[in-house]
């Protein structure tokens, strides 16, 4: 089974339309600074990820979301 973060890669992806290179992305990589990610794409990051891993995400937890490691946390600890 993929890692959630090769899961994750796949939804940043998805949600960029294949506009963004994934390979390069690591757990390191900021959502805002690095991938230039805005408040929209970051909701339906959040809904894709909702429906890929079937967790509940609140927005108190988008604040939180700043590189992919607090994502790939954030799914873990939920799972």
């Amino acid at each position: 089974m993929d890692s959630t973060l090769d899961r994750l890669k796949v939804l940043l992806s998805e949600v960029y339309d294949g506009a963004i290179d994934t390979s390069s992305i690591t757990e390191e990589t900021r959502l805002v600074e690095d991938i230039g990610m805005k408040s929209i794409a970051m909701l339906y990051m959040a809904m894709a990820i909702e429906g890929e891993f079937g967790v509940s995400l609140t927005n108190d937890d988008l604040p939180k979301m700043r590189t992919v490691g607090d994502i790939v946390e954030l799914v873990e600890t939920r799972a």
